[in-house]
């Protein structure tokens, strides 16, 4: 489709990387002060963030295996004489439907859990398959293929069978409410542990993939799907070493997974996609991977403590409303920076990027989800 220098301008403010600044800064402010401070800690702990995660689920397999089909680029039949707010709003829509279809599902008819934890831990695995099928693994071996639903439909297939497997055969929710429950599968990992391990994985696998920090270096040499496999793989062990080095460590979990870990996948996504390897662009291969690396880690470290400041009175009434409702500290900053993080900006900006093309700001380059090896 070209890129939007071929286009012409489209959309108001500057072009590019300065474009993609403002969005994240506008967007992290606003999404912040509605979704943070404009609710009750409860509501945010208990409801909206177990609830995120079939959303997450929904934006892999529209965005990333349907390639924004039918109303957003590069699947769907946008082009620049058609209203990106009507595109974005389609799609909104979409995703709006396939999101309640799934919450729905699983409240009321199969498996009729309660909103709670269940779905965090059910839900990692699913939004961990759905990531690492779409995007490393890039819908192999149908994408291209076939119609843009279908390999959305293939993929969700995938994510429910892999997901299933994982939670009922390896999970087990000792130490938690549902211990006694029937969701307690009793198998060798504790949800809680293995939700940990899982974002570790996905941090890892984001950093070595084929879009974000280091465009699958030193991998890509091994074509596909061996690139995909090796990225797999490494990932896994990566993940563990980390996981496992918290805990050996003394290191504090929930720091490890929800303020690190998530804020690296954070980071990878933004800097990689929105923000586009600035400043390292002349670089190739190795070097580039490696700054690329670097550059996250660094924005990492950054963006942890400027949460720790927007975040902190958050955290306060979080363990207040917690203790008044004589409930244990079950949450604490680190889970409202995986929140905001993940749950909230992130999929905002994916959203409004690929299904909105960045309205009313100019269009990205290249519109809509960016394609393996085309995030710059």
């Amino acid at each position: 489709m070209g890129n939007g220098k071929e286009m012409g301008k489209i959309g108001i403010g500057p072009e590019g990387r300065p474009a993609a600044v403002i969005q994240f800064v506008v967007l992290t402010a606003v999404l912040t002060a509605i979704f943070v401070y404009g609710l009750s800690p409860l509501t945010i702990i208990m409801k909206l963030l177990p609830a995120t995660l079939p959303m997450l689920i929904a934006i892999g397999l529209l965005a990333l295996a349907g390639d924004n089909f039918p109303l957003a680029p590069p699947g769907g039949n946008w082009n620049p004489t058609k209203s990106r707010v009507a595109a974005g709003l389609g799609m909104t829509a979409i995703l709006a439907v396939f999101t309640a279809l799934f919450l729905i599902i699983m409240l009321y008819a199969f498996p009729q859990w309660p909103m709670s934890p269940l779905f965090i831990w059910w839900g990692a695995l699913g939004f961990c398959t759905i990531l690492l099928y779409a995007i490393n693994w890039n819908c192999f071996p149908v994408k291209g293929k076939v119609h843009p639903w279908v390999a959305s439909l293939i993929a969700l297939i995938v994510v429910l069978v892999v997901a299933s497997l994982v939670w009922t055969n390896l999970t087990n929710a000792e130490g938690t409410p549902f211990a006694g429950s029937p969701f307690n599968h009793k198998g060798p990992f504790q949800a809680d542990w293995l939700t940990g391990f899982i974002v570790w994985f996905i941090c890892w696998f984001f950093i070595f993939s084929p879009v974000f920090v280091t465009q699958q270096w030193p991998f890509a040499k091994l074509g596909h799907p061996g690139g995909a496999i090796a990225q797999t793989i490494v990932a896994f062990i990566l993940g563990l070493i980390c996981w496992k080095g918290t805990f050996a460590l003394g290191i504090n979990p929930g720091f490890s997974f929800a303020a690190v870990a998530s804020s690296l996948i954070f980071w990878a996504l933004v800097y990689s996609w929105h923000f586009q390897f600035w400043g390292i662009t002349k670089l190739t291969g190795g070097s580039r991977a490696v700054a690329a690396f670097v550059v996250v880690c660094i924005l990492t470290a950054i963006w942890i403590g400027i949460c720790n400041v927007i975040l902190g009175p958050a955290a306060n009434n979080l363990a207040a409303a917690l203790k008044a409702a004589g409930l244990p500290p079950i949450a604490d900053i680190n889970t409202l920076i995986l929140y905001l993080n993940l749950c909230i900006v992130a999929p905002a900006l994916i959203i409004h990027n690929a299904f909105f093309l960045r309205w009313p700001l100019t269009l990205p380059t290249p519109p809509g989800t960016p394609p393996p090896d085309q995030s710059v």
